[in-house]
C-alpha cells in the first residue's frame, strides 16, 4: 500500500438515530462506523440525545442536546464546533434542521474538511410537517448537496425518480452508487423449534415474514396491505409473522381481528438485533410491501436473502434494484393486496422456487451485499477525497 491508502482518518457520521432505535438509516450509519473503526479509523457518530442505551460499540458516540426536535428533525448548532477537527464529515439525510450548520462548517473549513452526504430517501409528510419538509428541501437540502464533495445513494434507479432528481442529472459525477449490506452472522439455519412453539406455528405452516418499524413515521411499510392479503388467501397454513414495534401495531392488530385472521397474523413486538437471524430463518419467505418512495432500498431484503429466503418486494424504484424477479424473488404492485396474495400463493404452490430463489439470493449477497465488500468501496471514496 502507498501512504495514501494506509492513512487513518478522523471520520464523523451525523445521523438522526442508531440501533436499537428502529430504522434502516440508523443501521447503515452504525454498520459504516463499526466496519471503519475495525479498520483502524477514528470514528465518531453524532446524533440527537435520546433515552436509549447504545451499549459498547467499536466507535465513539456523542449524543447532542437539540435546541429543537420533532420526528426526524433536530436543530443542533453545536455541530459546527463538534465537527471542527474531523477529516471526513458524513451526513445522513434525512436529518432535518441541522443541514444548515454542516453547510456553514464546510464553508468555513473549505477543503480542510470533506463532506460526504448519504441521501437515503425521500420523505413524505402530512400537514405542517409536510410544509416544513418542502421548505427545508428547497433551501437547506439544496445547499447541502451543493456543498457535498460526494453524494452516496443506494441505487441510481431510486435517485433518478427522487425529489432530488434534477440536481442528480445536473451533477452526475458527484453521485456514487453504494448499496447496503448484511453482516456475516446472517446465514441460512434450520428453523428454531422453540420459536415455532413460542408463536404457535406448526412445522408445516408457510410463514411470510415482515420486519420493520410500526411507528407512524413508518406508515409507508404497507403492513395493512399484507394483513389484507393474508385474509384473501384461503390456505390457513399461510401465516404472517410481523416483527417490529410502534404505535401502529394496535391498529394492525385490530385490523387482523376485524378480518378474522388474528390467528394467522402473529405480532412479535421488538426483538434484539442479535436474534434477528433466527427470525429470518423461521420464515419461508420475506416480504416488504412498501407503498411509496419513502422506502428507498430495504436492508431487510438483503438480510433475508443472506439467510437463504426468497423475497417479495413492492415494485418501487430503489427497492426493485435488490430483487431479480424470477431469480431471487418476485415484485408486487404497491398497495395491491390481491397481487400480494397472488405472489405469496405462487411461492407456496411452488416449493422448488422457494428453495431456488433462496439459494440464488444467498449467493448474490456474498458477491455484492456483504459489508466488507461495501466498506472497501466507502473507504476508497474517503481516501480518494483526502
Amino acid at each position: 500500500m502507498n501512504n495514501k491508502q494506509e492513512k487513518k482518518l478522523k471520520i464523523a457520521q451525523v445521523v438522526c438515530m442508531l440501533p436499537p432505535q428502529a430504522g434502516g438509516l440508523g443501521m447503515v450509519a452504525h454498520s459504516y462506523a463499526e466496519q471503519l473503526a475495525k479498520r483502524g479509523h477514528e470514528v465518531t457518530v453524532l446524533l440527537p440525545k435520546a433515552g436509549v442505551d447504545f451499549g459498547d460499540r467499536q466507535y465513539k458516540i456523542k449524543k447532542l442536546i437539540p435546541w429543537l426536535r420533532s420526528g426526524l428533525g433536530a436543530v443542533m448548532p453545536q455541530l459546527i464546533w463538534r465537527l471542527w477537527k474531523y477529516d471526513i464529515v458524513h451526513y445522513h439525510h434525512p436529518l432535518f434542521g441541522s443541514a444548515f450548520f454542516v453547510c456553514l462548517l464546510k464553508r468555513l473549513k473549505k477543503d480542510k474538511i470533506k463532506l460526504v452526504v448519504s441521501y437515503h430517501q425521500d420523505v413524505h409528510l402530512k400537514g405542517w410537517k409536510g410544509v416544513y419538509e418542502k421548505i427545508t428541501r428547497r433551501i437547506f437540502l439544496k445547499q447541502l448537496l451543493k456543498m457535498a464533495d460526494k453524494i452516496i445513494v443506494s441505487s441510481f434507479d431510486y435517485i433518478e425518480a427522487s425529489n432530488v432528481q434534477k440536481y442528480y442529472f445536473q451533477n452526475l459525477g458527484k453521485f456514487v452508487e453504494l448499496p447496503f449490506g448484511a453482516p456475516r452472522r446472517f446465514n441460512p439455519k434450520e428453523k428454531n423449534i422453540a420459536l415455532l412453539k413460542k408463536y404457535g406455528f406448526d412445522q408445516d405452516d408457510k410463514i411470510v415474514m415482515f420486519l420493520g418499524g410500526l411507528g407512524q413515521n413508518h406508515y409507508f411499510k404497507g403492513v395493512n396491505f399484507l394483513i389484507k392479503a393474508i385474509s384473501l388467501i384461503d390456505d390457513k397454513k399461510v401465516k404472517a409473522l410481523i416483527v417490529g414495534r410502534g404505535r401502529l401495531k394496535k391498529d394492525y392488530q385490530k385490523m387482523a381481528n376485524d378480518l378474522k385472521v388474528n390467528d394467522r397474523v402473529i405480532f412479535t413486538g421488538y426483538i434484539p438485533d442479535k436474534v434477528k437471524v433466527d427470525y429470518y430463518n423461521l420464515s419461508d419467505m420475506f416480504i416488504l410491501p412498501s407503498i411509496n418512495s419513502s422506502e428507498a432500498f430495504g436492508i431487510v431484503l438483503v438480510e433475508a436473502m443472506a439467510c437463504g429466503k426468497p423475497v417479495l418486494a413492492s415494485n418501487l424504484k430503489g427497492v426493485r434494484a435488490v430483487v431479480d424477479p424470477g431469480i431471487n424473488g418476485l415484485l408486487m404492485e404497491p398497495g395491491n393486496s390481491r397481487d400480494i396474495a397472488n405472489k405469496i400463493g405462487y411461492l407456496v404452490a411452488n416449493p422448488k422456487k422457494i428453495k431456488l430463489f433462496g439459494s440464488t439470493g444467498a449467493k448474490t449477497v456474498e458477491k455484492k451485499y456483504r459489508w466488507s465488500v461495501i466498506i472497501d468501496q466507502l473507504e476508497k471514496i474517503y481516501i480518494d477525497l483526502c
